[in-house]
């Protein structure tokens, strides 16, 4: 299954926008804008849809009037190529039957204090997180009541079959696995398979009293056995004891089956509410487990019960640092998330919550969400982890997914010259590699004479030439700065390397030093060199690498366009490309 497309209207800065994605699952999908895009609208969209209708108040409606209707659509393409076209809107949710979702965003505040002192009032500034909710409702305690020896009394005169399971009971896991067998157990309360159960009851109590435990259980294993087999319900219910690992026989797995069918005979509403508190319980275990790993000698974050909700707490902002409250917070909300994304398909927004974590929580991050992805590939479902970013990660490095899937949202229309992407995907052909990097993409003072060979790579011949390609590019540059309606990006990040290091270049005094400054590889080592030689470098022929590094490197697969225009339709990067231009 793969999402299309997602459309929002009239949530918060958004009016009508769509958002052409082609997301398939189980994969980490990078969704890549500048600040002030509307990444923060399209998470509210989700964040504000609830099972019958998107319900948003007046901050989260379209210029903030709530007249200003929302709606939410969601194009996918199922296994069979089907396409489906789901809305939701202030009235209805056509998503939710097909798709779970979950948003995960930064829950950093400021908070303002005042105080008055004589009259006069002061405000005291401070960073806090708002709790973490982790269960919404906790529960009211319920026990199973199971008595083995009430369940020996019920069966009758060679109870003796029966296993103890009250170490089932004990058992969380195993509990929370017989909470997904309800139906299973309504089976087992119909006519037809009562009546075999109650047979097989009714012969082994028919056998001798004499006979040994492990007898009767022979016994069962080779006259009734497969006939429980066949009873699929029954069988499902003796794979879900025996995968609990409680030191039962296959045999008296079939037993436990017979005594857990009765429990929940006597009082199906106790029995599920037992399981209700029990789930509870295995989660609360699992927030005290996982929140542990982040915990310190000085600092502990541990779930707590408030009210009816069971919440984490976080500590001042001088008690704990910042990154270890964002990791977490992202991992807190990340496990509850596991916990509602029950569906066969789920979409998980995460909302720039890693562009303000450091290298190695970054790392942490990542490594808790390939985990839920392999937990929903072992289960065979589907989830779609969609990391909203304003970073780049072709050029910061910040995102590490072995698998990873990188989608610009930022589509710009650009003048973009075929010739131009060709000589990128083709730099590294071995006939033109030193050449076009050292004489073309670099400035060099030597010129380039390769016609025939371009002719021959099916590259624009006269660009073999040096001077016709320098020519081209300035030219481009030139009505970048002069604000032309068409340009084209590439030329222009190229025309900034150029200038850049011919304006460097040319203020080196010695022959070992330019000689040594053109066989440097990349622009930074160039610029650094030139430093060592004495040069005064300006600190903005750096900062311009996200263009000269972005620009000049051709990724498949990818939107390389996007991102260069975006930056070069910044007006203080503008106004330093002029500068260096001029």
């Amino acid at each position: 299954m793969t999402i299309k497309e997602i459309r929002i209207v009239n949530v918060k800065g958004i009016s009508d926008r769509k958002f052409p994605l082609s997301i398939i699952p189980n994969k980490p999908s990078l969704l890549v804008a500048p600040n002030g895009f509307g990444k923060s609208s399209f998470c509210c969209a989700f964040s504000k849809l609830n099972n019958s209708r998107i319900l948003l108040d007046d901050d989260s409606a379209y210029q903030n009037d709530i007249s200003n209707l929302p709606e939410l659509i969601l194009e996918y393409i199922d296994s069979n190529d089907n396409n489906h076209v789901l809305a939701a809107n202030n009235t209805t949710n056509g998503i939710s039957d097909h798709f779970d979702w979950f948003v995960i965003n930064n829950k950093i505040k400021a908070k303002g204090v005042g105080r008055n002192y004589g009259g006069r009032t002061s405000v005291t500034a401070s960073i806090e997180l708002d709790p973490v909710v982790l269960v919404d409702t906790i529960p009211c305690k319920k026990d199973f009541d199971y008595s083995y020896s009430g369940q020996k009394e019920c069966f009758g005169n060679n109870a003796k079959i029966l296993p103890n399971i009250n170490v089932l009971f004990s058992n969380m896991r195993a509990v929370n696995k017989l909470s997904d067998c309800y139906s299973h157990l309504d089976k087992l309360l119909q006519v037809k398979n009562s009546a075999s159960i109650e047979s097989v009851i009714f012969d082994i109590n028919s056998l001798p009293s004499s006979m040994s435990k492990n007898s009767l259980l022979d016994w069962f294993k080779e006259n009734k056995k497969n006939e429980f087999e066949q009873i699929e319900s029954f069988f499902e219910l003796v794979k879900a004891v025996s995968s609990a690992n409680l030191g039962l026989s296959q045999e008296q797995c079939y037993f436990a089956v017979f005594q857990i069918r009765e429990l929940y005979k006597s009082n199906k509403s106790n029995f599920k509410a037992a399981c209700k508190y029990n789930e509870y319980l295995l989660r609360k275990s699992e927030y005290e487990e996982i929140l542990s790993v982040f915990n310190t000698s000085w600092c502990s974050v541990k779930p707590q019960v408030k009210g009816s909700k069971l919440i984490v707490n976080f500590p001042k902002a001088h008690k704990v640092s910042n990154g270890q409250r964002d990791i977490i917070s992202f991992v807190a909300l990340l496990h509850r998330a596991k916990n509602k994304l029950k569906g066969e398909s789920s979409i998980l927004i995460i909302d720039e919550v890693f562009d303000y974590l450091d290298d190695a929580n970054l790392v942490a991050a990542q490594y808790y969400i390939t985990l839920l992805i392999e937990e929903f590939k072992r289960e065979n479902r589907r989830i779609y982890p969609l990391i909203f970013t304003h970073l780049n990660p072709l050029y910061f490095k910040n995102y590490a997914f072995k698998d990873q899937k990188v989608y610009f949202l930022d589509k710009r229309e650009a003048s973009v010259s075929p010739h131009f992407v060709n000589l990128l995907r083709k730099r590294k052909e071995a006939l033109i590699e030193s050449d076009v990097s050292q004489l073309l993409l670099h400035y060099h003072p030597e010129e380039i004479d390769k016609r025939d060979i371009f002719r021959q790579l099916s590259l624009k011949e006269t660009w073999g030439e040096g001077r016709v390609f320098e020519r081209y590019v300035m030219e481009q540059a030139k009505k970048y700065v002069e604000e032309c309606d068409s340009y084209d990006p590439l030329a222009v990040c190229c025309a900034v390397r150029l200038s850049i290091e011919k304006s460097i270049y040319i203020q080196l005094s010695e022959d070992f030093q330019r000689s040594k400054f053109i066989e440097e590889h990349g622009t930074r080592k160039k610029l650094y060199w030139a430093l060592e030689c004495g040069v005064d470098v300006p600190e903005h022929y750096f900062l311009l690498g996200i263009l000269y590094n972005d620009g000049m490197h051709w990724h498949n697969n990818q939107d390389n366009i996007s991102p260069v225009v975006a930056k070069l339709e910044n007006q203080v990067i503008k106004s330093l490309v002029s500068s260096i231009l001029n």
